[in-house]
């Protein structure tokens, strides 16, 4: 008896035996339609019948008068939008633009520290002493757990959800103030 066993990548198979030949399999013979079953006969013969044509006439469509060509917008003409608008945009667009740079360095220092980066490599270096500033204020909510040389540092987590909530709450202020102000403007 066989037992199972994984094949290792320089092993071949087992060779298979051959496949023996078989007899070549005759042609079948047509098939005839049973004696007792009548051919299809339909139950009233068919008759040709008129042509059918609408009851009213068919208008044909009415040649469309001449269309000038749409001339194209100038500059000048394009939608006006009030600038409290734009400055709204703009300051929503800075916001999250400097969430992602903060959340970005967080994120960074969380996995380096995860992964016992050598804190004298430069790049780590750099990482850690531009992060600090974001974390410290919440150094010591939490423990650092550490295992060998890797550390979750919860800070730097607590750190990344603060700083999103912040950056929303500045983007709905925005929302709020840019929305007054296009209020009053069209008043």
């Amino acid at each position: 008896m066989h037992s199972l066993r994984p094949m290792r990548s320089n092993e071949s198979p087992a060779p298979t035996p051959p496949i023996a030949p078989t007899a070549p399999v005759p042609p079948m013979e047509p098939l005839e339609p049973p004696p007792d079953v009548p051919p299809f006969q339909p139950l009233e013969p068919l008759e040709p019948t008129a042509p059918v044509w609408p009851v009213a006439p068919i208008h044909l469509a009415q040649p469309v008068a001449s269309v000038q060509p749409m001339q194209p917008m100038q500059a000048a003409q394009a939608v006006q939008r009030s600038s409290g608008v734009l400055v709204a945009e703009r300051a929503v667009m800075i916001t999250y633009l400097v969430l992602s740079l903060v959340e970005a360095l967080l994120i960074t220092r969380v996995i380096l520290k995860l992964l016992a980066a050598n804190p004298e490599a430069g790049f780590v270096r750099l990482i850690y002493d531009r992060s600090a500033l974001f974390v410290a204020p919440f150094l010591g909510i939490f423990p650092t757990p550490a295992t060998q040389n890797s550390v979750l540092e919860l800070s730097s987590l607590v750190a990344i959800a603060v700083y999103a909530v912040i950056a929303w709450g500045i983007v709905r202020l925005i929302a709020i103030f840019s929305r007054r102000q296009a209020l009053s403007s069209s008043s």
